[in-house]
């Protein structure tokens, strides 16, 4: 059941694709205004677009119906980082030196994993809201 501050799957307008939202406004039991976790826009609640019917075989036109595209798959945060060893969990320091996948617990951020070691001392780690790159390994 969504809430305020909950996630839905939504349909975003600036990606173009069903992602995780951030539920902002309510009317009822509807969410009504989401925040896209992944580009961060806001707009109105878009539930996922449905697929065509089985027995769709040539459009109004009567031309043949193209191929329904692949279904995307959305994954959640939570069962990212429980593919993670959440057991070596490290609070973070711009001091200690990490690797992909490696799961930090940022004191602003939270829990996070690292997604990407780029060149110059710096890691793109994912948390919950948002992808931030921190540095690492700085003496």
């Amino acid at each position: 059941m969504a809430k305020v501050g909950g996630e839905v799957d939504c349909l975003c307008t600036k990606c173009g694709l069903t992602l995780a939202h951030t539920v902002i406004a309510m009317l009822g039991d509807q969410p009504v205004k989401v925040e896209c976790n992944t580009c961060h826009g806001v707009h109105k609640y878009r539930s996922a677009p449905a697929g065509r019917p089985a027995g769709a075989g040539r459009s109004a036109a009567g031309k043949p119906a193209r191929a329904p595209a692949a279904q995307k798959v959305v994954i959640g945060f939570d069962e990212l980082l429980r593919e993670r060893n959440m057991a070596a969990a490290q609070r973070y320091s711009p001091k200690v030196t990490y690797g992909v996948d490696q799961v930090i617990e940022h004191p602003t951020f939270g829990l996070g994993f690292v997604s990407e070691v780029k060149d110059g001392g710096k890691v793109s780690v994912t948390f919950r809201t948002e992808v931030k790159v921190l540095v690492h390994g700085k003496a």
